[in-house]
Parts: structure tokens; sequence; C-alpha cells
């Protein structure tokens, strides 16, 4: 790479911020990072110049597009008026915002990060329930706690996941870390998604110590699986039944999947539920919520669910205007999302054939995950691992792509400011990427 000034920043951020970067995940073993000046509509500029069509979104959150004139104005209309921390009328109309479009929603509490959210939410179904284990599911990524990110199991038997990694299992790798608490994994069981079976024999077997079962709706931090026919309500019907608090981890599908979320796309409803990322359209927020008798848990004062930032009324602003624009025009913002989401990964799709690549996309229209696969779908992490370890590669497509001036992140995320020339000019980008990819792959 030249001497950019992208990579003179790198140089001095190193200094002063471990790594150069905020986030381990923004962190390439590919290039310095692209450091941005500003963005508009689907496009984003770096500070050399360099213009770029953006598919990551701020790996999600913005799904307006950068600079919405609507959103824009909300937080420089409620910056004008206070911007800190505050009991203030913003909390109820976002509040019941949610309430409205999300089936599960009856109450709901904001927080900042999707991490704080979930931490909140499984206090909550050990408090209603007067049980400790959660379940979770292999290849899930529900934020960065330590008894929630990454661990392997040795014994599907007793599926209580122990700190370490595998050498065919990239996930494993980068979701492993130092200085876990010992006792971290010892109130969680990790399963394989997608597999009702493995699931009814956990019941079976520990359901009566099992507060909460927590789950991405589709699993679309490890390439892209949608639910299998039946596999949701198989779920919700054993939670049912067993006394768990299902809790779906709709961080990424909540507001890009609809206003109602998965829950409401594929009408199976949780008891509890997480939203974060596009809820806000770019600002950082996150809420927790579920049905009234068991947020009532909070209500009563048993549970402690506390923050400073928590209904920041800059927070509440971007959330309140974000779904006032997801549902101008009866979702006309939903309609574009979905229909260029598709024909982008249609015509992806050929052009990988055509140049006799196995690379598949995975999920839904505003979310497609990178894949690379003989088979043409992967339904979980096991199936992942069994076919090669495919994120792996995935996620050096993505890092071609962005060389060519498409920021994609593993993941193409369509906002309602892409455009059919935006979706042209990524295909031509696409066509340098494959090339340089079987070049990789060999």
């Amino acid at each position: 790479m030249t001497d950019t000034n992208s990579r003179k920043h790198f140089e001095r951020a190193r200094q002063v911020i471990p790594g150069g970067v905020q986030s381990n995940y923004r962190k390439s073993p590919y290039h310095v990072p692209v450091y941005f000046s500003h963005g508009k509509g689907a496009r984003l500029y770096d500070i050399d110049g360099k213009e770029y069509i953006d598919y990551s979104l701020c790996y999600g959150p913005a799904i307006l597009g950068h600079s919405n004139e609507h959103l824009r104005r909300a937080l420089v209309r409620q910056a004008s008026k206070m911007y800190s921390s505050g009991v203030n009328t913003l909390e109820y109309t976002a509040a019941a915002k949610i309430c409205r479009h999300v089936p599960c929603a009856e109450q709901v509490r904001f927080a900042c990060s999707g991490t704080e959210a979930v931490y909140n939410a499984l206090r909550v179904a050990r408090a209603y329930t007067g049980r400790n284990m959660v379940v979770r599911f292999n290849g899930h990524y529900n934020g960065c706690l330590d008894s929630l990110i990454g661990g392997i199991v040795q014994d599907i038997g007793c599926p209580v996941p122990v700190d370490g990694e595998r050498g065919d299992d990239t996930f494993s790798q980068l979701s492993n870390t130092l200085g876990r608490a010992k006792h971290a994994f010892h109130d969680s069981y990790m399963i394989e998604w997608n597999d009702l079976e493995a699931l009814d024999t956990l019941l079976r077997q520990y359901g009566d110590d099992i507060a909460a079962l927590y789950m991405e709706p589709v699993m679309i931090n490890l390439n892209g699986c949608l639910p299998e026919p039946g596999y949701l309500e198989g779920v919700r019907e054993l939670c049912t039944r067993h006394g768990v608090v299902l809790i779906f981890d709709e961080v990424v599908t909540g507001f890009r999947m609809g206003l109602g979320g998965a829950q409401a796309h594929f009408g199976v409803i949780p008891d509890m539920a997480i939203f974060a990322k596009a809820m806000g359209g770019g600002v950082p927020v996150s809420a927790f919520c579920g049905k009234r008798e068991i947020m009532d848990v909070i209500t009563r004062t048993e549970v402690i669910a506390a923050g400073t930032y928590n209904g920041h009324p800059l927070a509440m602003a971007a959330v309140i205007a974000t779904i006032e624009e997801l549902e101008k025009d009866d979702g006309a913002a939903f309609e574009r999302i979905n229909t260029l989401g598709n024909v982008l990964a249609d015509r992806l799709r050929d052009r990988f054939r055509r140049h006799g690549v196995p690379l598949i996309l995975q999920g839904f229209p505003g979310a497609w995950t990178i894949a690379y696969s003989e088979a043409g779908k992967i339904i979980n992490h096991r199936d992942s691992v069994e076919q090669g370890d495919t994120w792996a590669k995935g996620l050096l497509f993505s890092e071609l792509m962005s060389k060519y001036g498409v920021i994609v992140q593993a993941r193409f995320c369509t906002s309602a400011a892409h455009t059919d020339s935006e979706v042209d000019e990524t295909l031509q980008c696409a066509d340098k990427a494959i090339e340089e990819f079987k070049i990789e792959t060999g």
C-alpha cells in the first residue's frame, strides 16, 4: 500500500489506541484500516478522497443510509434543547413505537449497546423463572460478555462450553479471548442451531434448571443461515413446554426484516427480544423488551436494570426519527431495501456461477452473508466447519470487494439510500474481486 493518509493516521493511532482501532473486529490482517471523513446516502468517503459504495452500513445500523436528512434534523433539533441524560418524554414515544410494531414488546427498556441489553435480558429471565442456566448456540454472536462469546463443546452429552479454539474453525478462533473469568461458561449450554432434536434432548435432561434460551432468529453473523422449516416453531413449543424464556437476539434482524423484526416475519413470537443497530439509524442505542409479566420483575424493583445513558435524549430522538422514516409511505423504505437486496443477491450469484466460483449468499434482502460452499447451502456452524470453514473464505472475498471500492464487512447490508446504479457499479467491482478471489483460493 502506498503512503496514504490512512496509513499515516493508522501509525499515529497505534501509539495511543490498542491495535489502532476501537474494536477487534475492525482490525484486518489484510490491510490498513480505511479512515472515513464523511458519508452521504449509500456512499462513504475516506481521508484520501476515495469513494466507496457502503454495504457494511456501520455493521448494519445505517438502514437509512448516511446523513439521512430526517434523522439528522431530529438530532440537531434535540441537541439544541438538551443532549445530557435525564428522564425525558421522548422515552415514552420511542418505547410506544416499538410496542406498536414488535409482537412480543409489551414493555421496553433502553440501553446503549447490544451487549448491555443482553445481560439485562438474561438477568430478567433468571429472576422471572428462578432458574440459572442459559442455552445458546454455536456460531451465534450475542455481544462480548464472557459467558456468551466463544467457547467450544467437548462433550455433546453435557454441552457446557469451555475455553479454547479449533484449528479448522475460524469462528472459534475469532471469538476466543484470554482474561475470561474461569467460571464464565459454567452457567450455559451451547448446542448447534437448526437441530431441533439436540434441543429436545437437552431440555428433557436439564430443562428444570434452564432459565432462558437465547438465539438469533436468523444466524446472520455466521453464514446467514435461515431457520429450517418448522425449526423456530419447534423451539417455541419446547420452550413453552419446559417453562424456558425464549429470547430472540434481533440486533441485526430487528428493523432489517421489517418493523416487527424476524418474529413478525416468521410469525413466531418470543417471550423477550433484543434490538440495537438499525433501531437508531447509526446512533448508539439498544433495547430489551418483552411480555409485561416478565418485565414486571423490573417494575417491582426485584431486578436492577440501570445505566446513566439509558434513554439518552439524542438516542431516543434517533429511534423515533428512524422508525418514522421506516413507517413512511406504507413501508416504502423496506420495499426498496428488499427489492434492491434481492436484485443484488441474484445478480451476484449469477456472477459467481459464470466465474465458476461456489461462493454463496445466505440471509435475507436487508443482510446477505457471504459464504463459500460447494454444497450451495449451510444450515449451522457444524455444517460450515464440515464443509471446510466456509466463513473464512467469505471474509477474504469481502476484503477484496473493499479493495475495489465496495465496503462489505462479511455481509451485504442494503439501505433505503441504495440505488439501481449503485447495484450496477457494485457488480462491476465484483467481477474484479471474483477474479482475484479465484487466484487467492486456487
